[in-house]
């Protein structure tokens, strides 16, 4: 009996510890990291205090950058993406996201088509004092990284079980800037 219940309170344990370990999963791909963790994931890459990548949400995806700047949600503002051979202009919008302030960048197929590239990108924001901010991240594995992230909100949502009771519908609320995980051909 005592040995019964040695093993069960290590199967306890096992299973305790195994579940929180999987709780938040990361996987390093060249210079990003994909991070999932129960209801989204994200594929990003840091250079100093400011990151680049990908977060999807339910079955949204979103580019963003995150810098220490303070963004007001709702506000809108042109900047520059420059990579190998390549510039565009595009607009980041600030939107809050479960308390986390983010700098959605649109539209989603340009900077998409950017990551798949590789190389280098820079991103030139405009700053308050007449001055811009500039950038730079390595794209080594981000499109591995992006693919990665896209196919495991894939496999979340196929695997999100059905609320037992029926709930009142909510109206779809699209995050700005996002595309639906049925709508990024990789």
């Amino acid at each position: 009996m005592k040995s019964f219940l040695r093993g069960l309170y290590i199967a306890f344990l096992l299973a305790f510890f195994s579940g929180n370990l999987w709780a938040i999963e990361r996987v390093v791909i060249g210079n990003w990291i994909v991070q999932a963790s129960p209801g989204s994931i994200e594929a990003s890459t840091s250079a100093g205090s400011t990151s680049f990548g990908m977060y999807c949400q339910s079955d949204q995806c979103m580019f963003y950058l995150h810098d220490s700047l303070r963004c007001h949600p709702g506000s809108r503002s042109p900047i520059l993406m420059s990579g190998l051979g390549n510039a565009a202009s595009l607009n980041m919008q600030c939107a809050q996201i479960n308390g986390v302030l983010f700098q959605i960048l649109e539209p989603f197929n340009t900077v998409l088509d950017e990551v798949r590239r590789g190389g280098m990108v820079s991103f030139a924001v405009p700053l308050q004092n007449s001055s811009f901010g500039v950038s730079r991240f390595s794209l080594n594995g981000g499109f591995e990284a992006v693919r990665k992230a896209l196919q495991e909100a894939g496999n979340a949502k196929k695997v999100m079980p059905k609320p037992v009771a029926p709930t009142p519908a909510q109206p779809f609320q699209p995050l700005p800037g996002s595309r639906l995980l049925q709508d990024i051909m990789i």
